[in-house]
């Protein structure tokens, strides 16, 4: 079973015992209390080891499973991730991300490389103009390279609109 099924279903059994009636859709948050809380994430915690809930199997969610204080943590943010992202759950309501794009650049060796250095000269109380010149250039690349990927629909963009711009 996948994360989000499991807390969706665990959700509505949980209150389902506590003599909640809840419907798809529904937003959850006001009808979990600490206890309810509780019960769902000790039954998604007990399904992720047992593999009943799908978990991929790397290093750190091995050291998960083998820690009950981690994995109760991993928990707690799985359920509120989805408290806040499953329309199901959220009263229906299309997700928005609070810092669109504050991950940009999150898996580009130079730009962690960069960012490492920006810090390692902050924390020495160092100018980092440069350092920041050099991030900012890194993503205008990556972000370059997600653009080309873009594809335009040239038949949906007004005459007068591609006139302007110079577009055949």
């Amino acid at each position: 079973m996948k994360q989000r099924e499991a807390v969706y279903n665990t959700t509505v059994e949980v209150l389902k015992e506590n003599g909640i009636n809840f419907d798809k859709g529904e937003n959850v948050t006001p009808l979990i209390t600490e206890t309810i809380r509780e019960s769902i994430n000790a039954i998604i915690c007990e399904g992720l080891i047992n593999g009943d809930i799908d978990m991929k199997d790397t290093p750190s969610n091995q050291a998960k499973k083998a820690d009950p204080k981690k994995m109760k943590e991993y928990v707690s943010g799985l359920i509120s991730n989805w408290f806040r992202k499953d329309p199901d759950l959220n009263g229906s309501v299309k997700y928005q991300a609070k810092n669109p794009g504050s991950r940009s650049g999150q898996s580009d060796s130079k730009l962690k490389a960069l960012r490492n250095l920006k810090k390692q000269f902050e924390a020495a109380g160092k100018e980092t103009e440069e350092i920041d010149g050099y991030i900012t250039a890194r993503l205008t690349e990556i972000n370059a390279e997600k653009a080309k990927k873009i594809e335009v629909d040239m038949n949906e963009i007004p005459a007068e609109l591609k006139e302007s711009l110079g577009i055949e």
